[in-house]
C-alpha cells in the first residue's frame, strides 16, 4: 500500500535525499478510524494490519513480518514506548514508528535534496581541516561560510556567492561551495559544472565527492519532468529518459572508481531509483531482490524500514512485485494479488482478484528453498480466493504446540485455526488455546486473543471470555463485547468483580445502567443503581471501544458513570432527581411527568445516539445478536404518544409539542429516534402549539420549525 513517511520523514533513498518531496506529499500519519476486528481478511483496510500475513496487510506489513524471520529485523523496538493497550490492529505508520527507536523531535520532515545539508557541512569541515594545503585564513572564511550557508531547496532563492580564496587548494573548496549552493537551489546545470570541474582536484575528498554530486545532481535534473503537480509519477513516455539515462552513466560511474568508496552504498541504492524513473521494473526487483538475499546493512537505506517503504512505492504500488524473484519479496506481491480489489462489499467470489490457482503454482521452483512459505501461499489461496478451509487443513499440519513462533509459522498455524473455524470443527477452540504458549512475539499474542474472542463469540459463549481463567484479556476486546453484546446478567457480574480492571468494572456498570433506562427495566436500574461510585464523573467524554484508535487515540475513555448519580442534567422542566424519575415510573408507568422527565433526562445528557445501542458491526468482533432484551428508548415516541394523550396536563402537551419540533432541529433531520414525521406533520404541531398554549414558554420560545 502507498508509502508513508514514518515520524523521522525518512525514506529509502540512502544518505543523499532526493527532491521527492511531491511524491511523499501524502506522507502524513495515516488517519484514524475504527477498523473491522477481524484476522481473516482479504480487503486492505488503513488501522486493521495484525501479525499475520493476509492479503488484507497492508504490503509493509507483511514485508517487514517476513523480515523479522530472515533478518531478525525488529518489529517492535524493545525500547519504543507506547501508550494505552497492547496493539491488536494498527496501522503501518504506528508499526514503522515502534519498530525503530524513540527519538526526540520525532516531527514529520518532508524528504527532499536539503536533507543532506546538516551532514555535508560536517563532511566539508572535516576535510577542509584535515588538508595542510589550505591556510588558515582561507580554511576559517570557508568554513564560515559552509556554517553560515541555509539550504533553501524551494528554489526560490539564488545561491551565495563562494568565499573568495587565496590558495589552489582553497580556490578548490570554494568551487566546491559554488557548486553546493547550485545544487540546492535548484540550478543542477550550474551545480553539474562545478562539480564535473573538480575531476582532477588534488584533495582525495573533493574528488570524491565531487563525481558522487554530479550523479545526485544528475538524478535530480531527472526527476524534475519525472512527476507530475500532484507528485505522481508520469508515464514513461512523458519522462526525460535522456536524463534518466544519464543519472544511470554518472552513478555508475562513481562506482566504478569507488566501489568501496565513502558513498559507494548510497549510489547503490540510488541505482534502484533510477530503474524505477525508467521504468525498469525487472532491473528494479533485481536490486531489491540482492537487498533483502544479503546479511548486511541495506544500500541506500536507513533500515528494514525505509527499505521497505521504498519497495512499497516503486515496486509494489505500480504492481511491479511479481518481477521479483526473491521468495519473500514474491510472496509480498502475491499476497497483494490476492486482495478483493473491486470495493464491493460482497465477499468473493465477486470480487476481482489479480492472482490466480494456475499462476501461483507456476512460481514453485522460486521457493524450492522455502517450501513452508510456499505452503502457506498455497493455503493462502485455497482459504481467500476459492473459499477452501478443508484444503487449508491439508496444506498446513497442526504444528501448535511450540514454544516460539517466527512470523510465518504463526501465519500458518492462525491459517489453520481460522479453516477449523470456517469448517465449523470441534477441536477449534482447543487448537487456539494450545497456540499462546508460542505467541511471544511482538503483536502475536494480542492477534491470538481476538481470535480466541471471535472464536467464543461466534460459538455463542461471550462469557466464556470473562471466565476467571480466560486467556482474552486485552481491555479493548472485552470492552467492546461488553458494549455491543453482552447481556445483563454478565455486564452486572462484570461491574461487580473486584478482579476486573476498574475501566472495566465502570463500562460494565455504564453499559448496564443505560441500558436499563433505555429498555424499561426501572427495577433492575433502581438495585444496580449502587455500582455508581461517590464522586463519579458526569461530564467526562466516552466514544466507546470503538473510537479507541492506536494511532489517534491510544487510552480507552473512562465512561461518566456520574451521569446516573446526583450529578446527572435533569433538563429544564423541573423534573426530579433520576432515581426519584425512575421510582416514579415503576410506581406509574404511564405517568405522563415521569416519562418527560426521563425523556428530559435523555436529552440533556445526550443519551438520543447512545453508542451501544447502534447496529452492530456487520463481520468481526462483537458483530453478533446483542443479549440485552428490550428495544432501544425512542425519544421522539414519548412526545407523540402525550400530544395524543387526553388525560396530559397543558403544560405538559406544550412540554411535548416543543422537544417533538426540536427533534428535527436544526437541519430538519430526526435526532430522537422513533417513526419519522414529515414536515407537514412539524408545522401542524408548530401551530397547534402557538395556537392552543400560547401563553406557555414552550411557545413562545420557539420561533420556528425545522
Amino acid at each position: 500500500m502507498g508509502a508513508k513517511l514514518g515520524k523521522r520523514g525518512r525514506w529509502a533513498v540512502g544518505a543523499a535525499a532526493l527532491a521527492v518531496a511531491a511524491v511523499t506529499a501524502f506522507a502524513c500519519a495515516d488517519p484514524g478510524y475504527s477498523p473491522t476486528w477481524e484476522l481473516a481478511k482479504d480487503r486492505y483496510e488503513l488501522g486493521g494490519n495484525a501479525a499475520v500475513l493476509t492479503p488484507g496487510n497492508d504490503t509493509r506489513v507483511n514485508l517487514l513480518l517476513l523480515l523479522a524471520d530472515r533478518r531478525g529485523t525488529p518489529v517492535r523496538d524493545p525500547s519504543a514506548q507506547q501508550e494505552g493497550p497492547p496493539l491488536v490492529l494498527f496501522p503501518w505508520s504506528t508499526m514503522s514508528d515502534y519498530a525503530r527507536p524513540p527519538q526526540p523531535g520525532g516531527d514529520i520532515q518532508p524528504a527532499s535534496r536539503c536533507q543532506s545539508q546538516a551532514a555535508g557541512a560536517a563532511a566539508f569541515a572535516a576535510a577542509l581541516k584535515a588538508n595542510p594545503q589550505v591556510p588558515a585564513d582561507d580554511r576559517q572564511r570557508l568554513a564560515a561560510a559552509r556554517a553560515a550557508y541555509v539550504a533553501d531547496c524551494s528554489g526560490a532563492a539564488a545561491p551565495p556567492p563562494a568565499p573568495a580564496a587565496a590558495s589552489p587548494a582553497g580556490k578548490a573548496f570554494a568551487a566546491y561551495l559554488a557548486g553546493a549552493g547550485q545544487f540546492y537551489s535548484g540550478r543542477f546545470a550550474t551545480a553539474r559544472a562545478s562539480f564535473a570541474g573538480l575531476a582532477a582536484a588534488p584533495d582525495p575528498w573533493l574528488r570524491e565527492t565531487a563525481l558522487y554530486m554530479v550523479a545526485r545532481t544528475e538524478l535530480n535534473r531527472a526527476q524534475q519532468a519525472a512527476f507530475d503537480e500532484y507528485g505522481s509519477l508520469t508515464e514513461v513516455g512523458k519522462r526525460d529518459l535522456g536524463a534518466i539515462a544519464a543519472a544511470g552513466a554518472a552513478l555508475d560511474a562513481y562506482l566504478k572508481a569507488y566501489p568501496n568508496g565513502r558513498y559507494a552504498a548510497s549510489a547503490r541504492g540510488l541505482t534502484r531509483r533510477v530503474a524505477w524513473l525508467g521504468g525498469k521494473d525487472q532491473a528494479l526487483a533485481a536490486a531489491f531482490d540482492r537487498q533483502l538475499a544479503g546479511s548486511g546493512p541495506f544500500d541506500g537505506a536507513g533500515d528494514a524500514v525505509d527499505l521497505d517503504e521504498e519497495i512499497d512505492l516503486t515496486l509494489l504500488t505500480g504492481g511491479g512485485g511479481f518481477a521479483a524473484r526473491d521468495p519473500l519479496l514474491l510472496a509480498v506481491a502475491d499476497l497483494q494479488a490476492m486482495r478483493c480489489t473491486d470495493g464491493e462489499e460482497t465477499p468473493a467470489p465477486g470480487c476481482t482478484r489479480h492472482l490466480t490457482r494456475d499462476a501461483l503454482e507456476r512460481q514453485a521452483p522460486l521457493f524450492a528453498h522455502e517450501p513452508a512459505l510456499f505452503g502457506y501461499l498455497r493455503a493462502t489461496e485455497a482459504f481467500y480466493v476459492r473459499r477452501q478451509p478443508r484444503e487449508v487443513l491439508a496444506l498446513i499440519p497442526d504444528a501448535a504446540r511450540e514454544k516460539r513462533f517466527t512470523y510465518l509459522e504463526f501465519s500458518r498455524q492462525v491459517l489453520r485455526g481460522l479453516a477449523l473455524d470456517s469448517a465449523g470443527d470441534r477441536n477449534a477452540r482447543g487448537f487456539w488455546l494450545s497456540l499462546f504458549d508460542g505467541a511471544v512475539q511482538p503483536y502475536q499474542r494480542e492477534a491470538l486473543e481476538l481470535a480466541l474472542a471471535l472464536h467464543e463469540e461466534r460459538s455463542g459463549a461471550v462469557a466464556r471470555i470473562f471466565a476467571p481463567d480466560s486467556r482474552v484479556r486485552h481491555p479493548v476486546i472485552r470492552q467492546m463485547l461488553l458494549e455491543d453484546v453482552a447481556g445483563p446478567d454478565l455486564l452486572r457480574q462484570q461491574a461487580k468483580d473486584v478482579r476486573a480492571p476498574r475501566q472495566e468494572r465502570e463500562v460494565a456498570a455504564y453499559v448496564l445502567l443505560a441500558k436499563e433506562l433505555r429498555r424499561g427495566f426501572y427495577r433492575e436500574f433502581l438495585d444496580d443503581v449502587a455500582l455508581v461510585p461517590a464522586g463519579a464523573r458526569a461530564d467526562s467524554y466516552y466514544g466507546g471501544a470503538r473510537s479507541y484508535n492506536a494511532n489517534e487515540n491510544p487510552e480507552l475513555a473512562p465512561p461518566p458513570l456520574g451521569r446516573f448519580g446526583p450529578k446527572a442534567r435533569l433538563g429544564e422542566i423541573g423534573c426530579p432527581a433520576l432515581v426519584a424519575t425512575v421510582r416514579q415510573l415503576v410506581a406509574a408507568p404511564a405517568a405522563v411527568r415521569p416519562r418527560l422527565c426521563l425523556a428530559e433526562y435523555f436529552r440533556s445528557n445526550g443519551f438520543d445516539g447512545f453508542e451501544t445501542d447502534e447496529t452492530p458491526a456487520t463481520t468481526g468482533l462483537a458483530s453478533s445478536r446483542p443479549q440485552f432484551p428490550g428495544q432501544p428508548y425512542q425519544r421522539l415516541e414519548v412526545y407523540k404518544a402525550v400530544i395524543a394523550d387526553p388525560a396530559a396536563s397543558a403544560d405538559d402537551k406544550a412540554i411535548a409539542l416543543n422537544r417533538a419540533i426540536r427533534c428535527y432541529a436544526p437541519s430538519g433531520g430526526n435526532s430522537c429516534g422513533g417513526t419519522e414525521v414529515g414536515r407537514e406533520q412539524r408545522r401542524a404541531w408548530f401551530n397547534r402549539l402557538k395556537h392552543d398554549y400560547p401563553a406557555s414558554r414552550w411557545a413562545q420560545q420557539l420561533k420556528f420549525y425545522w
